[in-house]
């Protein structure tokens, strides 16, 4: 069986009767041409089934219509965080609806300086990266486009945050309230590499500030590092309930934590709220159905996610200067209460 003849651009300008250059700007170039003849030239290009090459068309525009989301972690943690999910569902929406392409890029291997020039992305989002990680040198260096989404405000890029620490002020504040003083506060563990991820520093300061503002002493809170896993609940309730003295209520530093406590405390039989009140933070769907539904902490993700990218594909079309960026937009927070507190 003979293969088919690939259709080239010359043979669209043959068949259109204009030059190959003409057929060219159509593509990648169409302020060059008349509306009727480059309307010609895509009307001829369909008609014989020609489909510019990627490569080639990337060479001449110098775009890849493509971003590239690093992360400060492997893909392990992308693809086993339900918040993660989430962002990157929303993420993924704007780029449908923008005809973009997205890349994964975890932070593992090679995460020089230089990392970012080896990939094919017009412009990067980069999630929770602190000045400390190895890809804070990134940020201060790279000459791409980038914005930050949880990020550390002390680096000098586009960042779109939510108000952590007021978030986890309100939180330990309505605990405060309704008289708990003997608080756990669910975090996670320090890295092997002594980075901090950004949004738990904050959250945690907001959780000491508020006992602090309460004249109650720092005692009041007892932290305890438990996995962000669902599949850990007996765990992390374990470590929580083994506090001595047992305290009365706790704060997670994320929604998944949370349900992994309440998931853990249904398990040993001790009832949320009247033994043990409990808060997440982010507002996962799941929050709302566990049992009991959670206490949390929820935000306009949807609106976050969507001016990131807005402000990221207007540093890629130079609509926007990133030399001077502006102060970090920072989404407020509400608290939703509900029975498990």
């Amino acid at each position: 069986m003979s293969k088919k003849k690939r259709i080239t651009l010359r043979d669209v300008a043959r068949q259109a009767g204009v030059s190959p250059t003409a057929v060219s700007f159509a593509y990648n170039a169409p302020h060059q041409l008349s509306q009727s003849t480059r309307e010609r030239i895509l009307e001829t290009a369909d008609e014989l089934g020609y489909q510019p090459h990627p490569v080639a068309r990337t060479l001449a525009t110098g775009r890849t219509n493509t971003i590239g989301l690093v992360m400060p972690t492997g893909l392990g943690w992308v693809l086993h965080d339900p918040l993660f999910s989430l962002i990157l569902g929303e993420i993924g929406a704007v780029c449908d609806e923008e005809k973009m392409r997205m890349l994964i890029v975890p932070a593992v291997g090679d995460v020089s300086p230089g990392m970012l020039a080896t990939i094919a992305a017009d412009g990067f989002v980069l999630f929770s990266i602190h000045r400390n990680h190895p890809l804070g040198k990134v940020v201060e260096r790279t000459n791409r486009p980038l914005v930050m989404i949880n990020g550390d405000e002390n680096l000098r890029a586009p960042m779109f945050n939510v108000d952590d620490f007021k978030g986890a002020y309100i939180a330990c504040q309505h605990l405060l309230e309704k008289g708990h003083r003997r608080i756990a506060v669910g975090t996670i563990a320090p890295r092997d590499d002594g980075v901090i991820i950004p949004t738990y520093e904050r959250r945690m300061l907001g959780y000491e500030a508020a006992v602090r503002d309460a004249g109650l002493p720092p005692a009041t809170l007892r932290p305890v590092f438990i996995r962000g896993l669902l599949s850990m609940g007996a765990e992390s309730f374990a470590k929580i309930w083994a506090l001595n003295p047992r305290p009365t209520a706790a704060l997670c530093v994320s929604d998944v934590r949370a349900l992994a406590v309440l998931n853990g405390a249904r398990k040993a039989g001790v009832a949320v709220p009247s033994d043990l009140a409990v808060v997440g933070f982010d507002n996962l769907p799941d929050s709302a159905v566990s049992t009991p539904p959670l206490t949390t902490l929820k935000q306009d993700l949807p609106g976050r996610i969507q001016l990131a990218l807005r402000t990221l594909f207007a540093l890629i079309a130079e609509e926007t200067s990133d030399d001077d960026p502006p102060p970090p937009h920072i989404t407020p927070l509400e608290l939703e209460v509900r029975e498990s507190t």
